[in-house]
């Protein structure tokens, strides 16, 4: 695996160097630090975090063809090492058209937010494979397929697949997908989603089932997640979201049964922004736990 890793680096950089005229590389970045503070029923922790690094290259390989990495650092994760988070090559035949391959997150759920934290959609159904994905767009519509192989299924095949279909305006936007199997749970998924901006507010819906997955003691569970959140811009780059969450079936997976909170962003620098979320968490059991979280952001 490391090898394969090394080899699309060596790709990304050696055509940049024997091909100047399709050099364009591009560097990213994302550097996050949080405090966070969780009250609940065992006491009242705190804690400062590098939750997120991100590194990403992108590099125009060719006039048709991209080439894509990003290396991911979470504090806690992965044993605290860095990972190709992804590593994929995009052909583009013609306009509209597009075909991707290599590590990715699938195109299955939207899990769009304006919250500090992650929403429990995104946490119930993000799906991370090595895919082989077909990309198609026309005006407003836009869908893509794709292939992969689960490694948890216990199958030596590429014989897991997803599809997905989107509508999306400059102010309105909805769409759905399906997966065959989400998050290596060897389940189907369907997702559904809408959004909308009127003026200065906004409201995204997401709603997130996954069929039936067989849990530890041998029974079956239907988890789903639902996020419901208003945003609205205060001026200056400054905004509020309001969320309400709600997970069922999904006390096995550790989420909780409802969250509720407020976020607050605004810009500090050109590139650098700060937030505040205050989250309140119910679990299945009736267990409550607030968490505060403060957090400054760098993207470059």
């Amino acid at each position: 695996m490391f090898l394969k890793k090394r080899t699309l680096l060596s790709i990304l950089i050696g055509v940049s160097l024997t091909n100047p005229v399709f050099a364009a590389t591009t560097f990213s970045g994302l550097v996050e630090v949080e405090a966070g503070f969780v009250s609940n029923d065992d006491g009242d922790t705190s804690d400062i975090t590098v939750p997120t690094v991100e590194l990403g290259i992108d590099n125009k390989l060719h006039d048709k063809l991209d080439g894509h990495l990003l290396f991911l650092y979470e504090q806690g994760e992965n044993s605290d090492n860095i990972s190709v988070d992804e590593a994929t090559l995009t052909f583009k035949p013609r306009e509209g058209l597009d075909v991707t391959v290599g590590r990715m997150y699938v195109p299955f759920g939207k899990f769009d937010s304006n919250m500090v934290s992650d929403p429990l959609t995104l946490e119930l159904a993000e799906t991370q494979e090595e895919a082989l994905q077909l990309g198609m767009s026309a005006g407003n519509l836009a869908g893509s397929a794709y292939v992969f192989k689960d490694d948890e299924d216990g199958g030596d095949k590429i014989d897991d697949y997803g599809a997905n279909l989107g509508y999306a305006t400059e102010t309105v936007g909805a769409g759905i997908s399906y997966i065959s199997d989400v998050n290596d749970k060897a389940a189907s998924g369907v997702g559904l989603y809408a959004s909308a901006q009127i003026g200065r507010g906004g409201v995204i819906v997401e709603h997130i089932v996954v069929d039936d997955i067989t849990l530890e003691d041998d029974s079956t569970a239907k988890p789903s997640a639902t996020n419901l959140e208003v945003g609205l811009d205060i001026g200056n780059d400054r905004t509020i979201a309001l969320a309400y969450q709600q997970t069922k079936e999904a006390e096995a997976l550790e989420l909780p049964e409802t969250a509720t909170g407020i976020a607050y962003r605004m810009p500090v620098f050109e590139k650098a922004s700060f937030a505040a979320e205050y989250m309140n968490n119910e679990g299945y059991d009736g267990a409550k736990e607030t968490v505060v979280t403060l957090q400054v952001a760098y993207e470059f």
